[in-house]
């Protein structure tokens, strides 16, 4: 204990011849005052595993022993005593520790493996000077062993649980995957027969319909479009978790993508009275992508864009080639969306994602969550720019190495600009 060798050392000293030492290096081993000889200290100051140290009556440290400086590793002498010390509960003044000093205290010292260690601590008078005696505590020691082969069993325990859960949540995800792309493939039959026969009464028979027919079967038609895409939304989300998307890639032009995907919204956006312009950046036209794949992402960024958009309002379609990207972006004048819904927009089934269209319709939003797959496989990503009642810009980006020479010189034509509506 740090008390009985305090009180040995102590005894010791007072009983040993005393001399006169002149050398005050800073070696640690040698800085001691003239009573500190003898094979007792000369264990303590050199092989001994307890900490020593002489404190001036101020409570500087004027020496240290050798396991002292090794276990704190601190440039030590002329330091304040509690300059070594972790303190959690604020500085003991070393006038109060005093006071008590023959009663152990438990402290946590600064060691040069960075974590911390308690010592068992007594400090005695030595003339002028104290003595500080610091050794580990050895019940302290075995309770410290005790807790943490406790928290690494429990450390363990919640690792296999958490194992077990995510291999649960991974069969479960599994099975969804399976629901969805069953249900889904079950369902588009069904939903595309009646699509294609409203279509065929639309076509043929419009004319012996009454004004009331004629809108129950573009109602019947608006609702088997949409079930229809809601179907063609659950196949791909079921592909795309199921880990089976694949890019068939290819160079294209950017400008005819663009078209495609607007003659499958200008029925829509004529309906509506939106005006479609497109703004496509000649020196980004042609890329090195999955077209169908990249239709799909502008289809639902357009009928997005629309949908959200006023009657009357304008819809623009841009490209632009920055020196790290291909940037691709849709603005829409729409009501804009609040920063708190933003982080769920590209979420699939995210809870709270589900929103209104400006028509007043029920959106599941997994439109976006797809797109933001698809350019994630082309090595991009997906933005939004919005801020509520100002409408929003949602795009994309793709990196430079899809980019492909193009034939155009883009001084003589920079932009290609149309309107649509």
């Amino acid at each position: 204990m740090p008390l009985a060798s305090a009180r040995w050392m102590n005894s010791s000293f007072s009983s040993q011849r005393m001399r006169s030492d002149n050398n005050s290096g800073d070696n640690g081993d040698s800085n001691w005052p003239g009573a500190c000889v003898g094979p007792a200290w000369q264990y303590l100051a050199a092989s001994s595993s307890v900490v020593v140290l002489r404190l001036s009556a101020s409570g500087l440290i004027l020496s240290a022993n050798r396991h002292a400086r090794t276990l704190i590793g601190e440039p030590l002498l002329g330091q304040p005593w509690h300059s070594i010390l972790l303190n959690f509960a604020g500085v003991i003044p070393f006038a109060e520790w005093l006071a008590d000093s023959a009663r152990p205290r438990l402290l946590n010292v600064h060691t040069t493996t960075g974590l911390p260690q308690t010592l068992e601590v007594t400090v005695e008078p030595l003339g002028t000077d104290y003595l500080l005696f610091g050794e580990v505590n050895a019940a302290e020691q075995a309770l410290l062993g005790r807790e943490v082969l406790e928290l690494n069993h429990e450390l363990n325990n919640m690792t296999r649980e958490l194992a077990l859960k995510n291999d649960e949540l991974a069969k479960l995800n599994a099975l969804k995957n399976q629901f969805l792309g069953m249900a889904a493939h079950d369902l588009r039959k069904p939903t595309g027969l009646i699509l294609s026969y409203a279509e065929f009464l639309l076509d043929e028979a419009s004319g012996s319909l009454t004004a009331e027919q004629l809108d129950f079967l573009q109602t019947i038609h608006s609702a088997a479009e949409r079930m229809h895409r809601v179907v063609d939304d659950f196949l791909d989300v079921s592909i795309i978790e199921a880990g089976r998307l694949s890019l068939e890639e290819e160079t294209a032009d950017l400008a005819q993508m663009a078209q495609s995907a607007l003659r499958l919204v200008n029925l829509v956006a004529s309906k509506r009275g939106v005006t479609i312009s497109t703004k496509i950046d000649a020196a980004s036209q042609r890329v090195f992508v999955d077209c169908a794949k990249i239709e799909q992402v502008l289809t639902n960024l357009l009928s997005n864009a629309i949908e959200h958009s006023p009657v009357g309002g304008k819809v623009t379609l841009s490209s632009e080639r920055l020196p790290t990207e291909l940037r691709v972006q849709v603005a829409d004048g729409g009501p804009g969306i609040a920063p708190a819904q933003q982080e769920k927009l590209f979420q699939s089934f995210a809870s709270g994602q589900a929103n209104y269209k400006s028509t007043g319709e029920r959106s599941i939003g997994l439109g976006l969550a797809i797109a933001r797959k698809i350019i994630e496989a082309h090595g991009g990503r997906m933005f939004v720019q919005s801020a509520f009642g100002q409408g929003s810009v949602f795009g994309f980006t793709l990196p430079p190495d899809r980019l492909r020479p193009t034939h155009t010189p883009s001084s003589t034509n920079p932009i290609k600009e149309h309107q649509h509506g």
